[in-house]
């Protein structure tokens, strides 16, 4: 299904975009808030491996699935077992999401928040051929300001070490193209599904295959583990929500480019919170992201009123 039909879903283009814009943002600042969890868990040295703290957030996004969220649509649990792109949905969703908590470890934060947010690029390209979006030259011109604004805010200044390219980061980029992969998929299935029922296919489909690593090790949390574990994966199902959501309203390239502020929301965070220092490199990055986001934002609203 082109994204031309999705004008039949939403008759207002220009309150459905303000929408997506509302929700986007409110996403940046929830996956935000889980990264510095995630960071200041590990900081305190708390014996809580990539597996548990994956494991609570698919256990966590389920239940706000099944207990406290009401879409508009109808939650469908059977077709996330037989529905083919919800079942795509689910497994890009598992290996995006279990690439980036497993480098956070070993590349910090910070660099594995940059390599996650290629997505936008591998998005972008993926939704032309899939999506019919247009990718200008001005559009992928941006994209790639963007990127190398990514690069100069979480880069060698903010760890005080060179990039390499390893095993781990070999791991975090296909995360990156399984992120972009399930984006898409988003914005195909929420012509069709509830957002409830495509995140739960995410939820599902991590939740089985990480248990089995997790589970042995739950017995040895203790109760502050546990609530820190709880709220990371609470405000990163309402992220994860939010971005559904702001992907059924806005076009991929879109929201993909502000999902771009997650990086500079969480180096500013890292900045405050941990005393990580914000260098002029990392001023300039930030301009060259909020500079980008600004002119594809402003371009697909021409579109969207032509």
């Amino acid at each position: 299904m082109k994204i031309a039909e999705s004008a039949k879903t939403f008759p207002n283009p220009a309150s459905q975009s303000r929408r997506g814009v509302i929700v986007m943002i409110a996403s940046v600042l929830a996956f935000t808030a889980n990264t510095l969890l995630l960071t200041s868990i590990g900081s305190a040295d708390l014996r809580i491996g990539p597996d548990v703290s994956l494991f609570f957030r698919a256990l966590v996004g389920t239940a706000v699935v099944l207990v406290f969220f009401r879409g508009k649509r109808p939650l469908g649990i059977a077709p996330i077992f037989r529905n083919r792109d919800l079942v795509l949905r689910g497994i890009s969703g598992l290996l995006g999401t279990a690439a980036y908590y497993w480098t956070i470890p070993a590349l910090g934060a910070g660099k594995a928040t940059l390599i996650c947010n290629t997505y936008v690029v591998f998005a972008s390209v993926f939704a032309m051929f899939s999506l019919g979006e247009k990718l200008t030259l001005k559009r992928l011109f941006w994209l790639l300001a963007a990127f190398a604004g990514i690069a100069l805010l979480v880069g060698p200044d903010a760890g005080g070490e060179g990039f390499t390219f390893g095993f781990y980061e070999i791991l975090a980029l296909f995360g990156a193209v399984m992120a972009a992969w399930a984006v898409v998929l988003v914005r195909q299935l929420s012509l069709g599904f509830s957002i409830g029922t495509i995140y739960l296919a995410q939820c599902l489909w991590i939740l089985g295959p990480v248990a089995i690593l997790a589970v042995p090790d739950l017995a040895a949390l203790s109760w502050s583990e546990t609530g820190w574990l709880a709220l990371a994966a609470t405000v990163a199902s309402f992220g994860q929500l939010a971005m559904n959501e702001g992907y059924r309203c806005l076009t991929v390239t879109t929201g993909a480019s502000m999902q771009m502020l997650w990086p500079i929301a969480t180096t500013a965070g890292g900045w405050l919170l941990f005393g990580e220092r914000f260098g002029p490199l990392q001023w300039l990055g930030a301009s060259l992201i909020l500079a980008a986001i600004m002119r594809i934002t402003a371009r697909s609203a021409e579109e969207r009123r032509t």
